[in-house]
């Protein structure tokens, strides 16, 4: 009952609060207009910061959280609190306002706040101070669309509560229950469509919040590296994967870094067809999942923990690149209807793709070592691990160089991973087959196998193959993914439920040029009638279709039958003629004419 009232206090201040503020800031003209760099299409109130501090603050106070020990936190909160008033009246130089920040963090290090780290003072402060800032800047660059920084801020500090109770006695752990409760109060009137803006007041005093309250006990178990260095990190990995998105697109890009703008991760997820509530609630879901691995180093085998991390952030980095590639896809539109654009257009095309081969081969290294260290964990236990660890030492290094040589060789990053298939998916088979083998052979050569398990080869060529067979697909499932939310778009239905009508839904979910949302198939064949192709369901016969135009507001009939004859032809043109929808008849790539390969009427 302690715990629960030093969040419902919070919750509750700032749930009355809230509308206390906004009706203050609509009455005194605070408001925020629509701009080319914003997101919000609608005038809408700022100054929300207030209640959230307000909140915070009063709790503070009630439950005499106030002394010696905190005092360096709240004199750094109030003062970023009062930096972003000033900002959110009369917009403060980014420069500026990030020296007050470094001003914010030097308060709390003063008064003792730092990361609880072996190395010297000298390197410790400047960390401390990095995380610091970073985190309150994340934070602020994070309040980019209604309703992601309250709840983000919400979520953390819930896990930054449960950790702190989990890994050590925290002294600032019942702040993050105060800060989680004033975020989720402010979250009704922040969430779309916003009725509230928090404004740099808000969001700079939930971010040094939270980077402060994140790292006040990591001195306590500082003989645990890993937990002190990783905990906090996924944590809060929404707001620091958001930064490094950004900072490293607009680097590229050659844009400053602090400018506002529509680059976001969530910006990203709403071209791809969310909107703005999937969107949102999408993050809170990963920002949860990446809480609960934190909290798992306690629960669990650490190197299991570990492995479990690591795959979250693989499969965070792979869905980056993915937001990466839309937008170089993007560009390189733009700069195609642009006839000066082709010099600029080279260079990112190029610089571009060699940076993600990059990645790829990083990755591979990575996944190569952990499906090798896991057939170890896996095949032994205890203390003949123990007793193994030398034989995985010493071939670890040869097992990485072989394997990464045989993907090279055999070309395993030639494909592009948009439109991985079948036949790619067997040539990953191929390729990490090949390279056991190899691996294998080496052993066999090299030490004639001698100590080594047949066991581990067999359990680390399993594990490869998923894990370069998961990676690989990951981009097709995402693509899939947000083809299916994608809500714009005229309803269409598609004549022919075979191999040119499968073709026909690929091409639409992939090009959003089209501006087509498929509805499903009709078909003459009646057995095909409830099955389905790529998730669209076969509605019917011919017969159907008058119904269909009715029931869906179908704009548009694809036909897609190569081989219909001009009499069924005649018959689909007049039941579309008298339904008063367009028809569109597609050829095969046999019968194409004139380079066209639709006819519209």
């Amino acid at each position: 009952m302690r715990n629960a009232t030093f969040f419902l206090i919070p919750f509750f201040l700032s749930l009355f609060f809230t509308p206390i503020v906004r009706f203050f800031a609509m009455k005194n003209g605070l408001i925020s207009y629509p701009r080319a760099d914003r997101w919000h299409k609608h005038p809408t109130a700022i100054l929300g910061g207030i209640a959230i501090y307000l909140s915070v603050i009063i709790s503070s106070l009630f439950f005499g959280l106030f002394n010696r020990s905190s005092f360096g936190f709240f004199l750094g909160l109030t003062f970023l609190f009062a930096v972003g008033l000033i900002d959110d009246r009369i917009s403060i130089p980014p420069y500026t306002k990030l020296f007050m920040q470094i001003i914010a963090g030097a308060i709390a290090i003063f008064s003792g706040v730092v990361i609880g780290l072996p190395l010297p003072t000298y390197l410790v402060i400047p960390l401390t101070l990095l995380w610091i800032v970073g985190v309150t800047n994340s934070f602020n660059l994070l309040d980019n669309i209604d309703g992601l920084a309250a709840g983000i801020a919400a979520i953390s500090a819930g896990m930054i509560f449960v950790s702190s109770v989990i890994f050590s006695n925290n002294p600032f752990g019942f702040y993050a229950l105060i800060i989680s409760g004033a975020a989720l109060g402010f979250l009704p009137y922040n969430f779309n469509p916003a009725k509230i803006f928090m404004g740099d007041c808000g969001s700079m005093v939930l971010g040094y919040s939270l980077a402060v309250i994140s790292i006040g006990g990591t001195a306590r178990h500082i003989s645990n590296l890993l937990i002190t260095l990783i905990v906090p990190v996924l944590i809060l990995s929404v707001p620091i994967f958001d930064t490094l998105f950004v900072m490293i697109l607009r680097k590229i890009q050659n844009r400053p870094i602090f400018e506002g703008g529509k680059d976001h991760t969530s910006h990203h997820l709403v071209t791809l067809g969310l909107s703005q509530k999937k969107t949102v609630l999408v993050l809170y879901g990963i920002s949860i999942a990446f809480g609960v691995i934190a909290i798992l180093f306690s629960q669990i085998n650490l190197f299991l923990a570990s492995v479990i991390a690591f795959l979250a952030v693989v499969i965070l980095l792979f869905f980056g690149l993915f937001i990466n590639e839309d937008v170089s896809r993007k560009n390189e539109l733009n700069r195609v209807r642009k006839p000066n654009g082709f010099e600029n257009k080279t260079f990112m095309n190029t610089f571009v793709y060699h940076k993600r081969r990059i990645v790829e081969v990083i990755l591979d290294f990575g996944l190569i070592w952990l499906a090798y260290s896991s057939a170890y964990m896996l095949r032994f236990e205890g203390s003949m691990l123990n007793s193994n660890l030398p034989l995985l030492k010493d071939s670890l290094l040869s097992v990485i160089l072989i394997k990464m040589s045989i993907f090279f060789i055999f070309g395993l990053y030639r494909g592009v991973w948009r439109y991985v298939s079948i036949s790619d998916l067997l040539t990953i088979f191929k390729v990490v087959s090949l390279g056991s083998i190899a691996s294998i052979l080496f052993m066999t050569f090299v030490f004639r196998f001698h100590e080594y398990s047949r066991a581990v080869f067999f359990l680390d060529w399993i594990l490869l193959l998923f894990l370069v067979c998961g990676t690989r697909i990951l981009f097709r499932i995402l693509g899939e993914f947000f083809s299916r939310n994608r809500g714009a778009g005229c309803n269409v239905l598609i004549f022919g439920a075979g191999d040119t009508g499968e073709m026909v839904i690929r091409e639409i979910k992939r090009n959003r040029d089209l501006h087509y949302k498929p509805i499903g198939f009709i078909d003459d064949n009646p057995i095909k009638k409830g099955s389905k192709i790529q998730g669209l369901p076969v509605l019917g016969t011919r017969e159907k279709i008058k119904s269909l135009v009715k029931e869906n507001e179908i704009k548009e009939v694809l036909i897609a039958v190569p081989s219909l004859g001009l009499n069924d032809l005649s018959e689909i043109v007049k039941i579309c003629n008298s339904c008063g929808v367009s028809y569109r008849k597609i050829k095969g790539i046999l019968d194409k004419e004139e380079g066209d390969e639709f006819e519209k009427n």
